[in-house]
């Protein structure tokens, strides 16, 4: 039998963590945030959303352990996860680009198929435990990914084990790009320009797995009105709509993005662009992403 998966990609500071959370207050969905592992969990110090720093964290001791049984030997602190960690050079470069068009990805198929066949096999197998064992150990039939990334989903997609569903999520580019330039120690530019590649990208993906297995849905619809939008996804997901009163925010176990730690609780859009971003930067957003913004509703 195959493991529903539930997958948001977005681009970066776009509510993905929120969103992942709010799902998992039904009682048949669960989250744990992004399933592709990042270096920086193994910082000391690094907390899961429990509060517990992570190596010491009983749940996730016991998806350490549910991994064992299936022949992993896995730790939350680990990058093991990400598709682009690949031992092989080659494949690693391969897997760099942001997924791409049909022609592109042929080239990628083909070139992974050369030097890195192993590895996304190791990754299917790995990911499937992961999966399994954190349903395992929730106690939920249906786990929702926020890792957001194209390529990670284009992998899952491939996994003969996975029956996966993906959320388009996007939030308005011109607050997404400040968020990138802040938090990610980069300009406004080239905030503006991951924020279309990655909407672009999503375009791409919703051509592919059509109406029955991708939904979009818009951050700001989500803090407008969070019920009707949670009942829509909840909808596509395959459970009962649930009153977001009867559903408690649960002792959840997050890895992510630093919102993980606030709980889910707090559903409000802030538009700091609004007052912070000059009539120079604006234009400049508008050069680079202007267009796609106006197509997906932004004016």
């Amino acid at each position: 039998m195959k493991r529903p998966l539930i997958y948001i990609h977005s681009a970066s500071h776009s509510g993905s963590t929120l969103l992942a959370q709010l799902l998992a207050r039904h009682p048949e969905v669960a989250t744990v945030g992004e399933l592709s592992g990042t270096i920086h969990r193994a910082r000391p110090g690094y907390q899961c959303s429990c509060g517990v720093e992570l190596v010491q964290c009983g749940f996730w001791q016991c998806v350490s352990a549910a991994m064992a049984k299936r022949g992993f030997t896995y730790s939350a602190t680990t990058a093991e996860t990400d598709i682009r960690n690949a031992a092989n050079p080659v494949a690693r470069k391969l897997l760099k680009p942001l997924h791409r068009g049909p022609l592109l990805e042929l080239a990628r198929d083909v070139g992974m198929v050369l030097v890195g066949r192993s590895h996304l096999e190791r990754q299917q197998a790995l990911k499937t435990a992961l999966i399994e064992s954190v349903t395992e150990c929730t106690g939920r039939p249906v786990l929702v990914d926020s890792s957001k990334s194209g390529l990670q989903l284009k992998y899952h997609l491939r996994n003969p084990s996975l029956e996966v569903k993906a959320i388009g999520l996007v939030r308005d580019g011109r607050g997404v790009a400040l968020s990138i330039a802040r938090n990610q120690s980069t300009t406004f530019p080239k905030g503006a320009r991951d924020w279309r590649r990655t909407n672009e990208e999503a375009q791409a993906l919703a051509e592919r797995m059509g109406e029955a297995r991708w939904i979009g849905v818009r951050y700001e619809a989500l803090c407008e009105d969070p019920q009707g939008t949670l009942n829509r996804i909840w909808r596509f997901i395959g459970v009962p709509p649930r009153e977001l009163d009867d559903c408690p925010a649960a002792h959840a176990h997050v890895l992510g993005h630093g919102s993980r730690l606030n709980g889910s609780k707090k559903i409000h859009n802030v538009e700091k662009w609004r007052q912070e971003l000059s009539a120079d930067d604006l234009r400049t957003f508008d050069s680079i992403a202007g267009p796609l913004n106006r197509r997906l509703g932004y004016q």
